[in-house]
């Protein structure tokens, strides 16, 4: 009896389900394997050779889902590492960087706005610069301005130059292209279409584009490009304000294709469909559900709708129930097989994070509201849900939260589904009877014109949203690893809820304790901190930590610490200024930290921001050490060889007499800071070079050529140089792979 009943519990509740098993396992295999041993593949083929013996463990194994399981979680890390990638195209690919070439190839994705124009990924065919063909450095990324449209299977001609993809601050967005084998983007100055792709490739952007017209014929800026992103997810022509009301007010995923829209979508072509076809018009409906969501973009968003749409029409039409989190673990495990690098994507994450929580909470929610109106009380549990799922990804990839979200929504959401069925039917007026359409327009114009100022006035309330500098990783693995178990624990009785509340203090807990004895104890390094148009460099080892410059801001500065620095660690070894100018002091305004010493160069510079910074540092206990050339101090358990300014330079000329220093660690590896020294004082300052350096960051941002002298003394082949600026071009003659701190965030360098 008592055996009976365990095997009704635990892991054979889970053989009751063997898609969902199959599918997460698959999910989860695939998704490490994507993220932690990318282009791997000998371990794919490891893999896929274990996983026939573990089919045939099916044979022996009870329940026989689980060694099934096994083989499709070894089968899928063979998806994610095979075919083998081309190993050298990176390299061919950097070396490709910089040249000026024309490319002819085929549209590999439907193309996307970016920056005053579009972008789309190219597989190419041919690629010929300066007389020589180049061949094996991947796909392309190519971006153009103007209006020329790209779709899906065309074949394209263009013409520029290829960089190195940007990276973003939050976000690894080079190893998410090269997921795609894209190692290289193309900056376009001339775009053409030369062979549109087939009629049915080509169908959902011309469905689109035509779309687009009939709105802009009936329905006034900006309430048209609001409706656009309402019925098909895509966000083009929004001013930037409304979009930050949105933003900050959790509204934007209203121009999201959504499980909701699909839902209306699926109704109309239902009832449109079944009394002309009858019980066969299932199948023609889920194919217009998948050609609205290709209409769409194809978004990861609204291919997870359409998909498990259709699975929930084909049940029924089956006859069979449908089981919603088998169908989420389905669609996720289908999209990831199709393309493994989707596991990168933050919408992909984002729409099944979102769509899971608002499944296992949004009833819970639901219960402890009963005083709330029913018509409000819906969405506002739908997107508390979703907050929840969702928080270390909104603080990760956006950098803000937003409290007021569960409101804008709950007055918003309610009249989604009637601007979704008008906007759908409206282009269809528009092209039959373009006058009439335009008066049904104008009670859609004032439901969209409802939502903006919903949005415009809530992102007024203080603290609307809230701005997140910095989330770690180890931060987003504690709050899940304390959410899972907390929600089994509330869902539980007895010694399970105990279970669940002791792992989500204990887990969390143990990883924060990690985190932060990793952080305390972190080997010598040098970060190059984020603080836009300026510099400032923190170098910190297990013996202290050392602040050159503050950048032009000092909330920045602020962030930029809190996140470099373990919160017990208020006071530094020494803070340097090396320069006199805005882009080097002004985040000492108001600093609040502590330090040993105040190193400035030993020269009558100009302006007073500068001594009064090293005067409120005195105030806090530091003592004033002017530095020369040719000097050498130890701090921190660094060596600062100091390089400038040299004695009787004078300090009312820019850039004569700034601070340069070369920081040495204990192993020997170098970070070269030469302030904005003019290249008369790099010159000087080269000839003070007790070797050459690990790394060099630009003066002035990279803005200009570094003198040949300190070019000669201080660089080799593998030093690498690093700009600290705001956007804007480098200077000509700098490699491609200068790291930059716009395109990088703060950049950390081992030291």
């Amino acid at each position: 009896m008592i055996a009976s009943e365990e095997r009704q519990s635990g892991i054979w509740n889970l053989a009751r389900y063997p898609a969902l098993v199959v599918a997460l396992a698959w999910s989860g295999a695939l998704t490490a394997a994507v993220v932690l041993a990318p282009s791997q593949p000998i371990l794919g083929v490891v893999a896929l050779a274990l996983a026939v013996p573990c089919l045939g463990l099916a044979l022996l194994v009870r329940p026989a889902v689980m060694a099934i399981a096994l083989a499709f979680a070894l089968i899928a890390i063979g998806r994610a590492e095979l075919p083998a990638a081309d190993l050298q195209a990176p390299s061919r690919a950097l070396a490709a960087a910089g040249q000026t070439v024309t490319i002819s190839g085929r549209i590999a994705d439907d193309s996307h706005p970016a920056a005053g124009g579009s972008e789309a990924l190219v597989e190419p065919d041919r690629i010929t610069g300066s007389g020589n063909v180049t061949v094996g450095i991947g796909n392309l990324l190519v971006r153009w301005r103007g209006p020329a449209e790209a779709a899906f299977g065309d074949s394209v001609q263009a013409s520029g130059k290829l960089t190195i993809p940007r990276d973003l601050p939050a976000f690894d967005r080079r190893a998410y292209l090269a997921q795609r084998q894209v190692f290289l983007e193309l900056i376009a100055t001339n775009f053409n279409v030369v062979t549109p792709g087939g009629r049915l490739l080509g169908l959902p952007g011309w469905l689109r584009s035509h779309y687009v017209s009939a709105l802009d014929e009936a329905i006034p800026a900006p309430h048209a490009a609001v409706l656009l992103g309402i019925v098909l997810g895509v966000r083009q022509g929004i001013p930037p304000d409304l979009q930050n009301a949105l933003i900050a007010t959790g509204l934007i995923h209203l121009l999201v294709l959504s499980g909701l829209k699909v839902a209306v979508f699926a109704r109309i072509v239902q009832g449109a469909l079944k009394p002309i076809l009858g019980r066969h018009a299932t199948w023609p409906a889920i194919a217009l559900i998948g050609v609205y969501a290709l209409v769409g973009g194809a978004t990861p968003a609204a291919v997870r709708a359409a998909i498990m749409g259709g699975l929930a029409i084909t049940a029924t039409r089956l006859g069979r129930p449908s089981h919603v989190w088998t169908s989420l673990a389905v669609t996720a495990s289908a999209m990831l097989a199709w393309h493994p690098e989707l596991a990168w994507d933050v919408g992909f994450q984002l729409s099944f994070a979102g769509t899971a929580a608002i499944i296992l909470l949004t009833p819970a929610i639901e219960r402890r509201l009963p005083h709330m109106p029913a018509v409000l009380r819906e969405p506002f549990a739908v997107t508390c849900a979703a907050q929840v799922g969702t928080l270390p990804m909104m603080a990760t990839d956006f950098h803000v939260l937003s409290p007021i979200a569960p409101i804008a929504n709950a007055l918003t959401l309610p009249i989604l589904p009637a601007l979704v069925v008008i906007g759908l039917l409206l282009c269809p007026l528009v092209l039959a009877v373009p006058d009439i359409a335009r008066i049904a327009a104008l009670p859609v114009s004032g439901l969209l014109a409802y939502i903006e100022q919903v949005s415009y006035l809530l992102a007024r309330i203080p603290a609307a949203a809230i701005t997140v500098p910095r989330f770690p990783t180890w931060a987003g693995l504690a709050y899940y690893s304390a959410l899972g178990p907390g929600i089994v624990a509330v869902r539980s009785v007895g010694r399970r809820r105990l279970v669940g509340l002791a792992s989500a203090v204990a887990v969390p807990t143990l990883i924060t304790a990690f985190a932060f004895g990793a952080w305390a104890n972190a080997p010598p390094q040098a970060a190059v901190l984020n603080v836009g148009d300026g510099q400032s460099v923190l170098f910190r080892g297990p013996q202290g930590a050392i602040l050159i410059d503050a950048g032009p801001s000092p909330q920045r500065l602020k962030d930029e610490l809190g996140a470099q620095l373990p919160p017990w660690q208020t006071k530094l070894d020494a803070i340097a200024i090396t320069a006199p100018t805005l882009g080097h002091i002004g985040g000492f305004a108001g600093f609040d930290r502590a330090a040993g010493e105040v190193l400035i160069p030993n020269a009558q510079l100009t302006g007073s921001a500068w001594r009064t910074a090293a005067l409120e540092a005195t105030a806090r206990g530091a003592s004033i050490v002017s530095l020369a050339a040719g000097s050498m101090i130890p701090v921190g358990g660094f060596d600062l060889q100091v390089l400038a300014p040299e004695p009787g330079a004078p300090g009312d000329q820019v850039g004569a007499a700034y601070l340069a220093m070369r920081i040495v660690a204990p192993d020997g590896r170098s970070f070269c800071d030469l302030s904005d020294l003019d290249l008369d004082a790099q010159t000087l300052a080269a000839t003070r070079l007790r070797g050459p350096c690990t790394y060099l960051l630009l003066p002035v941002g990279g803005r200009s050529q570094i003198s040949p002298d300190l070019d000669r003394g201080a660089l080799t082949s593998t030093t690498q140089l690093i700009a600290s600026r705001a956007s804007g071009r480098l200077a000509l003659g700098f490699p491609p792979n200068v790291l930059r701190t716009d395109q990088e965030g703060t950049i950390t360098l081992p030291m």
